[in-house]
Formats: structure tokens, C-alpha cells, sequence
């Protein structure tokens, strides 16, 4: 039996979709917050290279068959739980971060396919969190609007969607 264990934010559209997904086809799954427990950031980043958005998908964690996925899209490919093609867009964006600790500006890319709660300052090196209820940091910080504001998704209260 393959495990699932899922990194995720309450904030993130991608993840509630995806986790939303796996209960509607009844697969049993581990959901991690990242944003409540440092060793889930820890572990997350250490098990996906470093990655810094969510969600991230780990099958069969510890095992020698573990595969770790990156986002929305390839979860739902490789855990085959939907009918049509989903689609990454090609496109790439990138917006100017600015810390509100120390002010720093820095370009990021604009992410289409899952949400980045966290990123470290280049300047100050502080690892930077969303706002609030903002469901990535590109909704904080950024000065150009996370991609599921763009398409009329809420980022705000929780309930920012794709």
C-alpha cells in the first residue's frame, strides 16, 4: 500500500484542492502544516531539495520507492485523480519581493502551480512568512499579485482557492 504524505498550509489553494481530491476518491493520506511545526518545514524542506512551496507530496516516505512531488499538478498526475490532462503553464512570471524586516528587494518567481508561504531574505537572511490569512508570500510581499488573485480566487480568510 502506498502512503501519501502531504506538506501543506491552511492557506493554500493548491493544497486544499488536491487534499479536497484524495477525500472525495476516499485515499487515506498525512497532512503536515508547515506553518504550525518547524520540524514539518524542516522535514519538507529536506525531503524536496529545499523547496519553499506547498504543496509537497511525498509517496512512500522513508521507503526506498519514496517519490516526492512538487505542486498541485504532479500530485494529481502521479496519484491519477483526474480524468483530463492538468496543465503548467509555461509561461514564467517574476515579481519584486520587498522584506518587511530589513526593506530588501529581491526578484522571485511568481509561482503558477503551488503557493509559497515562506522565502528567506537575500538581505537580512530571515526566512520571511505570509501575512496573516495571505496564502503565499507573493500575496504579502510581492508587487505583483499571486496568480490565484489573478483569476479571482480570495486569498484572504483562508479560503484563497484555484
Amino acid at each position: 500500500m502506498e502512503t501519501i504524505d502531504i506538506y501543506t498550509t491552511p492557506q493554500c489553494g493548491f493544497c486544499k484542492a488536491l487534499k479536497a481530491k484524495l477525500d472525495e476518491k476516499n485515499i487515506p493520506y498525512t497532512s503536515h502544516d508547515v506553518t504550525a511545526n518547524d520540524k514539518d518545514l524542516s522535514d519538507m524542506r529536506e525531503l524536496s531539495g529545499g523547496a519553499m512551496s506547498v504543496p509537497v507530496t511525498v509517496l512512500n516516505k522513508g521507503k526506498e520507492n519514496q517519490q516526492v512531488l512538487l505542486g498541485y499538478p504532479d500530485a494529481v498526475e502521479a496519484l491519477s485523480l483526474d480524468e483530463k490532462k492538468i496543465g503548467k503553464d509555461k509561461q514564467k512570471d517574476t515579481a519584486t519581493l520587498t522584506c518587511p524586516k530589513c526593506g530588501h528587494k529581491q526578484e522571485g518567481e511568481i509561482p503558477t502551480t503551488s503557493c509559497v508561504p515562506f522565502y528567506v531574505c537575500e538581505g537580512c537572511k530571515e526566512t520571511i512568512k505570509a501575512q496573516g490569512e495571505d496564502c503565499c508570500v507573493f500575496c504579502s510581499y510581492a508587487d505583483k499579485q499571486c496568480p490565484l488573485k489573478k483569476k479571482g480566487g480570495d486569498c484572504s480568510g483562508g479560503t484563497c482557492s484555484i
